[in-house]
């Protein structure tokens, strides 16, 4: 098996062979990702400091003319958007459900840290995304997924032998709406009807999938409502069985309640990337006495 240094070392030279113009930063590491990107040129990249699978390029690269995309040996994401699959960081062997899976992006993820060796359940309810994800998973050369086509609250899977889950369900999408554009109107009672089904999806795997180890939920939201609200309810009804896991020490940004230091928050201003809140629950282990 190979050791994820070892992983970063083979992408960076097949990066090499197939972006023969760019050259790597091998002197950013142990830097942080804001000194990276002040270093990057058009012609620069390097590798994350936080998740060591993910290459940092200047904006405006454009990947459309490198096959190393097209044939797609590599994933466009936003950095917050891989947070969610490195908390789980599903080891090979593992059965894991993305929970509402379109377009693929953290399918796709999940499945890299699988190294395509497990069960991946991926669940889509609207049709048009659902076969936009079979395309994705497809073209991506995913191979350990199973994909469904149904509501994730009614869909039948076997609940007892899913050992991680990554739920990303619908929210305000707050988080990536124009950088630049500070006039959105909040619509209370939009969040709580969201905060509301939120709450219902994550109670839903905690009671439901016996033996799960690992639960991450995470929103493109920048609201309480949504994070650090849905997350206190949580914890007041799973304190017994579940706990929240502080899975990146060194990120800068925090849940903003006490409970919820544990949570990560992402933003254009703190971390350069979008609006993002991810947290990740844990299975309490009982010994008996």
């Amino acid at each position: 098996m190979l050791q994820k240094t070892q992983r970063s070392t083979k992408v960076v030279e097949f990066a090499r062979r197939k972006m023969r113009e760019f050259r790597i930063l091998t002197t950013l590491q142990g830097t942080n990702f804001r000194k990276g990107v002040k270093r990057l040129s058009k012609t620069k990249y390097f590798i994350d400091p936080d998740i060591e699978h993910v290459l940092v390029f200047p904006s405006g690269t454009k990947f459309f003319d490198y096959d190393i995309y097209l044939k797609r040996h590599i994933l466009l994401m936003d950095k917050a958007s891989c947070l969610p699959c490195l908390a789980l960081s599903p080891p090979p062997g593992s059965t894991v459900l993305d929970a509402c899976a379109a377009p693929g992006n953290k399918t796709i993820c999940l499945a890299n840290y699988l190294k395509n060796n497990g069960i991946l359940y991926a669940i889509e309810m609207n049709k048009r995304r659902f076969k936009e994800l079979n395309i994705n998973l497809k073209s991506a050369g995913v191979t350990c997924a199973h994909t469904l086509n149904g509501d994730f609250l009614n869909v039948t899977i076997p609940f007892n032998e899913i050992d991680y889950v990554l739920l990303d369900p619908s929210c305000s999408g707050s988080g990536i709406r124009n950088r630049n554009d500070d006039t959105e109107i909040i619509d209370e009672q939009r969040l709580e009807r969201l905060a509301t089904l939120q709450i219902r999806m994550i109670t839903y795997v905690l009671t439901k999938f016996p033996k799960v180890k690992r639960v991450t939920y995470s929103t493109c939201s920048i609201h309480q409502q949504e994070n650090e609200q849905v997350v206190e309810t949580i914890l007041d009804q799973f304190s017994d069985t579940f706990q929240l896991v502080d899975f990146l020490p060194q990120w800068p940004s925090r849940g903003q309640t006490e409970r919820t230091r544990a949570c990560l928050r992402a933003s254009t201003d703190d971390t350069l990337t979008n609006g993002f809140f991810v947290a990740c629950f844990e299975r309490i282990i009982k010994i008996d006495p």
